[in-house]
């Protein structure tokens, strides 16, 4: 069940945008409005996706299952979840940092993608499949 889905948004919906979704739908399946076993149900549903879309800490971590659950179905391998503070500058060029892959190459990632803090970057090997996810 995707709650973006029930409330007809999207990942990059803003709070009012789910605000405005939440308070149409509430409307429209209310037990009050409809009586019908159907609407009870999709009224629970959009209470629930409401519940976790509304609070940026909840949403936060349902979006991050959501993207594990993308990379488990395309079964990409991932390496290492690791802090930015992990990674290297190499080669005199402070404007990318690497991290070693277990192969031998390297995942680089310029610094400037990890300047936004509280993300996940998924970042792949120059030589292998391996990805790493690097949280800011």
């Amino acid at each position: 069940m995707n709650y973006y889905d029930i409330l007809g948004c999207t990942k990059e919906s803003t709070y009012e945008d789910i605000k405005r979704a939440y308070r149409t739908l509430v409307l429209k399946f209310h037990p009050d409005k409809n009586t019908s076993e159907f609407d009870n149900t999709k009224f629970q549903y959009v209470l629930e996706a409401w519940h976790i879309l509304r609070d940026p800490t909840l949403r936060a971590e349902y979006d991050g299952i959501q993207e594990q659950e993308v990379l488990d179905s395309e079964s990409i391998l991932i390496y290492a979840k690791i802090s930015a503070n992990e990674l290297k500058v190499m080669d005199n060029d402070k404007n990318i940092l690497n991290y070693q892959c277990r192969c031998g190459g390297f995942y680089s990632i310029p610094r400037e993608y990890i300047q936004k803090k509280n993300q996940s970057i998924h970042v792949p090997c120059l030589e292998c499949t391996l990805l790493i996810i690097v949280e800011t």
